[in-house]
């Protein structure tokens, strides 16, 4: 028997922010609306799966330099964020639940005095988007050379699925920076084909993140992100995936 994961190193992303460092716990639920499906002759209430709905909640201790940013995206949802949450920390290729959110509620001030500022945020997700149980294709870490991801075999995508790739950048970049998903047939260095581009990276992007999807079928089984530097600099940056139905 598996001995139990004690939650002590969740990662939480949401957009360029790592929300982690001023968090204490963590709940994603994701459940179908059940829709009642009994007919004459049933001998049991029936019921239908409807569409899923998931909603995440994090919580913690109040930071200045998460507390402009996540009031801007409640009071101003001008376009979802990608949210990536890793339960036993965001090494590469740990598990991350990814989706696409909007923030509809952040308290920050729920205490009284000489006690510690807390929040909450709750984030829901947005129409047309996805819930996906991905890994790290890159984990986060300040890059400044040009460097590939570790390949892994992610498996292949039928006609009926799509691979998505979350790009979080989380602070000012100097440089200028590309990245690709690429996929290969085998482990061996060599003869991969670019999937998707997102779009470059330059030190005039802050804090920002960016969402491509990759489209079956792809035969390919291996897949890893290429990082080029195209011009010199540095940026703190992470890549994660997820196979999802179309």
């Amino acid at each position: 028997m598996a001995n139990p994961t004690v939650l002590t190193d969740a990662v939480i992303w949401y957009g360029g922010y790592d929300l982690s460092g001023a968090s204490n716990e963590i709940t994603m639920n994701a459940a179908r609306q059940e829709n009642p499906d009994s007919r004459f002759s049933d001998t049991i209430e029936a019921v239908y799966p409807g569409p899923l709905t998931v909603a995440v909640e994090a919580k913690g201790l109040w930071d200045s330099t998460l507390d402009g940013p996540q009031f801007t995206q409640l009071t101003a949802p001008s376009t979802s964020w990608p949210l990536v949450i890793c339960p036993d920390g965001a090494d590469d290729s740990e598990v991350a639940f990814s989706l696409r959110a909007y923030s509809f509620n952040y308290s920050a001030f729920e205490t009284t005095w000489g006690e510690v500022l807390p929040y909450r945020l709750s984030a829901k997700s947005k129409s047309g988007g996805y819930l996906g149980r991905g890994r790290v294709m890159l984990p986060k870490a300040v890059y400044t050379a040009t460097a590939d991801g570790t390949k892994y075999q992610l498996g292949a995508l039928s006609a009926t699925q799509k691979l998505i790739a979350t790009l979080h950048v989380f602070s000012a970049v100097t440089g200028t920076w590309d990245f690709d998903i690429e996929s290969d047939a085998n482990a061996a260095a060599g003869g991969e084909t670019t999937r998707g581009s997102f779009v470059q990276v330059t030190a005039a992007s802050g804090p920002t993140q960016q969402v491509i999807e990759v489209a079956g079928p792809v035969t390919d089984t291996y897949w890893l992100v290429e990082m080029t530097e195209t011009a010199a600099g540095s940026i703190t940056a992470a890549i994660t995936y997820a196979i999802v139905e179309a």
